[in-house]
């Protein structure tokens, strides 16, 4: 860990110069040693510096210019005199909201999603969900996950833990080999063999990225900018389209002691319950299947009565669900009432279906 000890005359400001090459980096000091007040320092005080990553050699980098202007950071080709945006400055890095949304991508690229073997039940769900979560190029590499990246924010993991990233870029990797070696290959960028399907790691340039130090250089604008260049592409876009539906597979099919020995999808298959319940994971997993159980008593129905239900019974509990989620556990869903209202949108826009058995799913196609 590189450190540094406050002497007399110095700033945030002077440090970050000193030390890292730049004044505006004294954003990523203050955070790294949560400093509210940077006029606030004292002679002696012992300070954490972001771990700098050395400047790569690349291809792209003769062709892509990284334009500093704080707070914001842009990237120009030097064949074109055009700044394109790519985030603002915050704490450890930058935030990128992203343009390419999800909903548009869908309407816009039928085919490609058909070729993937998604069925239109599947992106009617994932439609009354997109809204609630991020866009497809989006980036993040300013909080402890290092960089999380598009629709679902998936990341490299915090310290050494593992992250759902790698598992998407693995996905790129299986489904399209010529955007992986466009976007990552070719930049020394690979996925570790024991990534699954759900978590994994990369490799840079032959080395296991596991480490927080490891991990460090995907805060590099260089960096945000390759993953927002991928978010807007089509086949990139595609592949998150199918890794977010695959994530129904970690919880809407698999029966559960916590449910009676049943899976959701015995006792739940409307679309609007495959949507609501896949905003839940994404935003609160572990809270998912106790708000189902809660919400069943709650409704006085048997775990029978409602597998042999029909729709009425389905709503009733899915009425109660609803209520229940708000206040659920030490740390309840965020803006779960909001959260719902955006997916009672899209049923009644009839975009999505209440009625159970309305939701139709490929995974044994794919």
């Amino acid at each position: 860990m590189k450190t540094y000890t406050i002497k007399s005359g110095d700033s945030l400001g002077s440090i970050a110069f000193k030390e890292l090459g730049s004044t505006a980096k004294w954003r990523e000091i203050a955070a790294l040693n949560d400093i509210v007040n940077p006029n606030n320092i004292k002679v002696g005080q012992l300070l954490q510096l972001p771990i700098e990553s050395k400047p790569e050699a690349s291809t792209e980098k003769a062709d892509v210019v990284i334009i500093d202007e704080d707070p914001r950071v842009y990237y120009q080709y030097q064949s074109d005199t055009t700044k394109n945006y790519l985030g603002k400055k915050f704490k450890l890095g930058i935030s990128r909201p992203g343009s390419q949304i999800t909903e548009n991508y869908i309407q816009q690229n039928p085919n490609v999603l058909t070729d993937l073997k998604i069925s239109q039940s599947e992106l009617n769900a994932l439609w009354a969900t997109s809204e609630n979560e991020g866009n497809l190029d989006a980036v993040n590499t300013w909080d402890n996950s290092f960089m999380s990246f598009g629709m679902f924010q998936w990341t490299l993991g915090a310290g050494s833990d593992p992250g759902e990233l790698p598992a998407l870029i693995k996905l790129v990797k299986e489904k399209y080999p010529d955007a992986f070696e466009q976007f990552c290959g070719k930049f020394g960028v690979d996925v570790s063999e024991d990534t699954t399907s759900t978590y994994g790691y990369l490799i840079h340039n032959s080395k296991k990225v596991k480490t927080a130090a490891d991990k460090q250089f995907f805060r590099s604008n260089m960096a945000a900018y390759r993953f927002a260049s991928a978010g807007m592409d089509s086949r990139i876009c595609a592949v998150q389209i199918l890794h977010a539906i695959n994530r129904f597979n970690l919880f809407y099919f698999n029966k559960t002691d916590k449910l009676e020995g049943n899976a959701l999808h015995d006792l739940f298959s409307s679309e609007y319950a495959a949507a609501l319940f896949l905003d839940n994971h994404v935003n609160r997993p572990g809270y998912l299947l106790p708000c189902v159980a809660t919400a069943i008593k709650s409704s006085g129905l048997t775990f029978n009565q409602l597998l042999n239900g029909g729709d009425a019974e389905e709503m009733n509990v899915i009425d109660q669900y609803l209520k229940t989620r708000e206040t659920y556990g030490s740390s309840p869903m965020t803006h779960a009432k909001n959260r719902a209202e955006v997916t009672k949108r899209y049923l009644d826009s009839d975009k999505i279906s209440a009625l159970k058995g309305s939701f139709k799913s490929n995974r044994f196609l794919r």
